[in-house]
């Protein structure tokens, strides 16, 4: 059986609005009522549950507010009943009037059931709530087990009370989270649910209590997985970096939670805003108490690197670096207390690397230390061993056949020197790239085809010089030049260099493809 109902995408709200058909100014007071037509509904597997809810609004205003839902799946499989339950949040607008709208709780591959319950909370004047139960969603096998039947459920605000309040304030962030991570969750080395863990161990059929057994340890993991998410969502100190960067407009796009235990453990959680803009936050808890947290956010890097530009040795490095053909490739930055501890990476045409690092204590730059690949050391003293017997053999040479190279020719040598040809080289960098994702060298690859499509734009656009993703593409979006595309690519290149995201094909492909279109290779 596939996986049921994917968490985190059963709530897509329709745009199934309709005009208003009442006018709000024939009641006294205002109010908000959501009502569905029936009680029961059902759909057939691999069939979208899209459910109609009514929604009148007699305020004669949008009210803005926050929806949460929450559901129970059942699900009968192999003799076994299994049942989990989920509660997640966003915000929601109800306009003025009566609408309709389509609330879409995904699809199931196999006969299953969904309790729900759904909840707005909103403040006018006071605080209110509305809140409606018992709407149960069925998948069925077979047509002739539909059984929809006219059965409206309907209810209206009421004050939502300080008890109540008390009572969810501490789930809000958890319900957020859970709507936020729990997909991602389980997409980077977690425990399968149990329809998936079931399915995968069929082999022993007749082993009743085998299954008992599996049962028991991937609820124990859930359990445990849970736990950890709702006490890092609690922890103040990763709510208040959390709730900035939604603030900030950025929303989770993945997470990485690795718990040891209830309250202890690493996590990684990574953002994105509608610019494509990227940041993340990352640390480890233990007994429930922060012991790090990193915030990286463009914003902090930006400021970051302009407290390192103000600094001699950073600057005498980076010159020293440009001059020996290293173009900046990205920068990270990890916080630990009052310390910002900075790594920006350079790399070559050669894709031999070079680091800068330096650590920054309350606005103060020190530390600064230029680190280069081991391989490099070796090559520049064999080149500089070369270079002194090309010298001697030179000077000998020399003396012995006395020829003077005219000065003219010198000249002439140097008219004609050929123009660069970036695109060439940036073909040449692409054709690396693939090979190296041959050789399962994946970092390699994407950074290789990221710098060949940074080489391109640089000089295609007149710039002529070693150019920084963000730099590139500010460039091209502030000369209102298409830049989507090549922002996508970096993007990707990016999270696969530092670990983030794992390299696949489709991706890698994707990106070849899109880099050849932009260098015009088709």
């Amino acid at each position: 059986m596939k996986n049921i109902i994917p968490i985190g995408l059963l709530f897509l709200i329709g745009l199934f609005l309709f005009s208003p058909i009442a006018n709000a100014s024939l009641f006294s007071s205002g109010d908000i009522t959501f009502s569905v037509d029936q009680k029961d509904y059902y759909f057939m597997t691999g069939e979208d549950a899209i459910i109609p809810l009514n929604i009148e609004n007699t305020y004669g205003k949008q009210i803005n507010g926050m929806l949460t839902y929450t559901y129970t799946q059942e699900v009968n499989q192999g003799g076994m009943h299994m049942s989990s339950s989920n509660s997640q949040s966003t915000s929601f607008s109800v306009k003025d009037g009566e609408t309709t709208q389509g609330l879409n709780f995904g699809t199931s591959d196999s006969p299953s059931e969904l309790d729900i319950s759904l909840k707005f909370v909103y403040t006018e004047k006071e605080s209110r709530v509305v809140n409606l139960d018992g709407i149960r969603i069925h998948f069925v096998s077979d047509e002739n087990q539909k059984q929809n039947q006219q059965n409206k459920q309907s209810s209206s605000s009421e004050e939502y009370t300080q008890s109540q309040q008390s009572q969810n304030s501490g789930q809000n962030l958890f319900s957020q989270m859970q709507q936020e991570i729990s997909q991602m969750m389980n997409n980077n080395q977690q425990p399968q649910n149990p329809q998936q863990a079931l399915q995968n161990n069929q082999m022993a059929q007749d082993s009743s209590a085998l299954k008992q057994q599996m049962e028991n340890q991937i609820k124990e993991q859930q359990a445990m997985k849970q736990e950890f998410q709702r006490q890092l969502a609690q922890n103040q100190e990763f709510q208040k970096e959390h709730q900035e960067l939604l603030n900030h407009g950025y929303n989770l796009i993945n997470a990485n939670l690795n718990p040891s235990s209830n309250n202890t453990g690493d996590f990684e959680l990574n953002y994105q805003n509608k610019n494509g803009d990227q940041a993340s936050l990352k640390g480890h808890m233990d007994n429930g108490e922060m012991q790090s947290l990193q915030k990286d956010t463009p914003e902090s890097r930006q400021e970051v690197l302009s407290q390192l530009q103000k600094n001699e040795q950073f600057q005498e490095y980076q010159k020293q670096l440009q001059e020996q053909g290293y173009s900046q490739q990205n920068t990270e930055v990890s916080q630990k207390k009052e310390k910002t501890n900075v790594k920006v990476n350079y790399m070559n045409k050669k894709n031999e690397t070079a680091t800068i690092t330096a650590e920054i204590v309350n606005k103060t730059v020190q530390n600064v230390e230029l680190q280069k690949a081991e391989k490099e050391k070796q090559n520049h003293w064999w080149g500089l061993l070369i270079l002194l017997l090309l010298s001697v053999l030179g000077y000998f040479a020399y003396k012995r056949l006395n020829k003077k190279t005219p000065l003219d020719a010198t000249f002439a040598e140097k008219r004609t020197e050929k123009p660069f040809d970036y695109k060439s080289e940036s073909i040449k960098l692409i054709e690396e790239s693939i090979k190296l994702f041959g050789q399962k060298k994946y970092k390699d690859a994407y950074g290789t085809a990221g710098q060949a499509l940074r080489l391109f734009l640089s000089y295609e656009n007149k710039l002529n010089k070693e150019i920084t993703n963000d730099e590139i593409i500010n460039f091209l979006r502030g000369h209102k030049k298409e830049y989507k595309e090549a922002k996508e690519c970096f993007d990707l290149c990016s999270l696969v260099e530092f670990a983030k995201y794992e390299a696949n094909k489709k991706d890698f492909d994707k990106i070849i493809r899109k880099a050849k279109k932009i260098i015009d290779l088709k």
